[in-house]
C-alpha cells in the first residue's frame, strides 16, 4: 500500500519513504520512532537535551563546555521540585509533531512520543523508580474540549511498553488522576514568567491527600516552558507530605 500511497511527513508534508532509515544527525533514536510520520531530513533536526545543563530545571546551556551547575533563575527563585528533565529542545521537528498531537488530535504520535519519553526517563532516572507517576492534569472542560489529556496518552504507552512479556514499570505505580486541575487558567503560551506563575497560583489539588505522604513522585508533562505549572503541582505535592517531586517532559524551551 506504501508504494501506491507513501506516506507524507507531518512537518513538510513531502511523501516519503518510511524505511527505519537512521537520520545522519541528530538523534537516531527520534528518527527511529518517528519512522512512519516524519521523513530523514525532518527528523535529522531533533536536538536532544545534553550537558552542560542545570542540574535543576534542566536547562542546557549555550556552551558546550564546562559542568553541569544551577541556573541563575533556579538560585533566584527556588524550585519546589528536585529536579526537571526533558527528552529535547522545543524546537524544529519535535515542536511540530507535539502540536500536531495537541492541537490537531494526531492522537497516533502518542505512541513513538511516550517512548521517546520512556527513554528518556530511563536516561536521566535510572534505576531511581519514583512511588508514583502521574500526568499534569487539565481542567475537566479542557479536556471536554481536546478530548484527551496529552501528557496521560504519554504515560498510558509506558503501560504498554514491555520487557519479556512483562511491565517495563509496574502499573501500579501510575495515577491518572492523582492531581486535578480545580479551575480554568488562561493559555500561558503568550504570557510572561512572572504571569504564568500567578495564573496557575491555586489551580491543582489532591484528590486523596493521603496517597501520597512520604512518597516520591514523578510528575509528566508535554513541554517545559517556564516551569510555573509543574512547580505548582509539586507545591501541592509537597504540602501534602510527600518526600519528592520530580519532573519529566518530551521538550523543554530553551
Amino acid at each position: 500500500m506504501e508504494a501506491v500511497y507513501p506516506p507524507r511527513c507531518y512537518v513538510c508534508d513531502d511523501h516519503f519513504d518510511a524505511s527505519p532509515t537512521p537520520a545522519e544527525h541528530g538523534s537516531r533514536l527520534f528518527a527511529g520512532l518517528m519512522a512512519e510520520h516524519l521523513c530523514p531530513t525532518c527528523a535529522a533536526d531533533f536536538l536532544p537535551i545534553g550537558s552542560p545543563l542545570c542540574p535543576t530545571c534542566g536547562i542546557m546551556f549555550k556552551s558546550s563546555h564546562g559542568p553541569d551547575h544551577v541556573c541563575g533563575e533556579c538560585r533566584r527563585l527556588p524550585r519546589r521540585y528536585r529536579s526537571a528533565r526533558a527528552a529535547g529542545i522545543y524546537e524544529k521537528s519535535l515542536m511540530t509533531v507535539l502540536q500536531q498531537l495537541k492541537y490537531r488530535g494526531r492522537v497516533e504520535l502518542a505512541a513513538p512520543l511516550g517512548r521517546l519519553l520512556l527513554a528518556a526517563f530511563f536516561r536521566w532516572y535510572p534505576g531511581e523508580f519514583p512511588d508514583l507517576i502521574t500526568p499534569v492534569p487539565l481542567h475537566a472542560r479542557k479536556q471536554r474540549q481536546r478530548g484527551f489529556n496529552q501528557a496521560w496518552l504519554l504515560l498510558r504507552e509506558w503501560q504498554r511498553t514491555t520487557t519479556e512479556g512483562r511491565p517495563v514499570l509496574p502499573v501500579d505505580k501510575f495515577r491518572k488522576d492523582l492531581l486535578v486541575r480545580t479551575r480554568m487558567t488562561r493559555s500561558q503560551t503568550t504570557l510572561s514568567r512572572r504571569e504564568r506563575l500567578a495564573n496557575v497560583r491555586g489551580a491543582f489539588a489532591l484528590k486523596d491527600k493521603n496517597e501520597v505522604k512520604g512518597k516520591s513522585v514523578l510528575l509528566v508533562d508535554d513541554v517545559y516552558t517556564t516551569g510555573a505549572t509543574v512547580d505548582e503541582c509539586a507545591r501541592v505535592l509537597m504540602a501534602a507530605g510527600a518526600a519528592g517531586v520530580d519532573v519529566l517532559t518530551v521538550a523543554r524551551v530553551k
